[in-house]
């Protein structure tokens, strides 16, 4: 019997849901395929279907949750904001619609959208990684800065970014707040840096 899409699409959503629910208690470790599978009913082999691997569901997840972020992020700026502001309120809104993924987002972010990661290895994170960096663009250019998304600037700004995740995964501070220090200091470098030589030279543009 054929599978329709509307089945289709609400198996992927139970396998997106268990898996959550699992990572949150169990740790994304020690969390298995197996574990999910029998969580949402369905055979190991037909959630492989769906997702190729533990490490694809769980970008999967992070994903959709820096997609939240960025709405968030689209309707609280006013547009009066000065860039370092911008960039602020932008990586605090995707921290605040990560938040359920705080206690395991390393493995997965290591896995899946580290600098040393291939695009082979977890398409799901590199599309985040694009559509994170595509906003980033924008915001730049509302500030006068027009840079490719290939340029060292961009490199830079994304190793800043990792290593503000990496930190806010194990800030115990109230309300992270070395996290939102780190942020501000960070961007206020990454504001300064490119204002001090707003045109990136040929030879810092990295070929894909």
């Amino acid at each position: 019997m054929r599978i329709t899409q509307e089945a289709k699409e609400k198996t992927r959503k139970s396998i997106l849901e268990a898996a959550e629910i699992l990572f949150a208690k169990q740790g994304f470790e020690k969390t298995t395929t197996r574990d999910i599978s029998a969580s949402c009913g369905i055979a190991k082999g037909t959630l492989f279907n769906y997702f190729k691997s533990k490490e694809t569901l769980a970008m999967t997840l992070v994903a959709q949750a820096m997609e939240s972020g960025r709405k968030m992020f689209e309707r609280r700026r006013t547009g009066k904001e000065i860039l370092v502001e911008e960039l602020f309120l932008f990586i605090a809104s995707e921290l605040r619609a990560l938040k359920t993924f705080r206690t395991y987002i390393g493995p997965v972010l290591a896995s899946g959208m580290s600098i040393f990661s291939k695009e082979s290895i977890c398409p799901e994170g590199e599309e985040a990684r694009r559509n994170h960096l595509k906003t980033i663009g924008k915001i730049l250019a509302n500030h006068g800065f027009e840079i490719e998304y290939n340029s060292i600037v961009i490199t830079l700004y994304w190793s800043l970014y990792l290593g503000i995740l990496a930190h806010w995964s194990k800030d115990k501070t109230p309300k992270q707040s070395e996290t939102l220090a780190l942020i501000d200091y960070s961007m206020h470098t990454f504001a300064n840096t490119i204002s001090s030589n707003t045109v990136v030279p040929e030879a810092f543009i990295c070929n894909e």
